[in-house]
């Protein structure tokens, strides 16, 4: 039974995630599916982060409506990223970032609304919904950046376009 789980003499991570108790005497194993790495469940994150517009499109792409519905699904996704990691994941804080600028997107346009002039404002969004925008798609796209080289994933296309480059991150790093 020992050398059951064995490969090349050693016990393998994969094998003993999979073990979930043993039966006596006759010597049985139960096996369970640990279900995605940490890897994978982020990998499927940013593949969901890649088909929404609102953090790419150029702003005068954007409607108020469309935005604000997408950045919700942007949350909901996030909610369901953190409940299928571990709690003490890596994945888990810059998920949470994004789900926060989510929030804070939502927040700074509810401010700015109880006190800006609709009478102004007709059927074009703010220079303030712009300025969260940027905002919300910043830190995204570090969080993208941070989540996609902690697990050795490519950004490639309009999503990379949020990321930080390289002279941006050793800018920051010198501050």
């Amino acid at each position: 039974m020992r050398n059951f789980f064995r490969r090349s003499g050693k016990v393998t991570a994969a094998t003993a995630r999979k073990v979930t108790g043993f039966s006596t005497p006759l010597g049985g194993v139960s096996w369970s599916d640990p279900g995605p790495a940490e890897s994978e469940i982020v990998r499927r994150f940013l593949v969901f982060l890649e088909d929404r517009r609102v953090l790419y499109n150029p702003f005068d792409m954007e409607t108020e409506a469309e935005v604000e519905h997408s950045i919700h699904q942007i949350r909901e996704e996030c909610t369901k990223t953190i409940q299928a990691l571990t709690a003490d994941a890596f994945a888990v804080t810059p998920v949470r970032a994004i789900r926060e600028a989510g929030r804070q997107f939502h927040d700074d346009q509810r401010e700015h609304y109880r006190h800006f002039d609709f009478q102004w404002r007709g059927n074009h969004p703010t220079p303030a919904f712009f300025v969260a925008l940027g905002a919300f798609r910043a830190t995204v796209g570090h969080q993208i950046a941070v989540l996609a080289g902690r697990h050795e994933i490519d950004v490639e296309g309009p999503l990379a376009s949020i990321m930080p480059t390289l002279g941006d991150a050793s800018q920051l790093a010198d501050e």
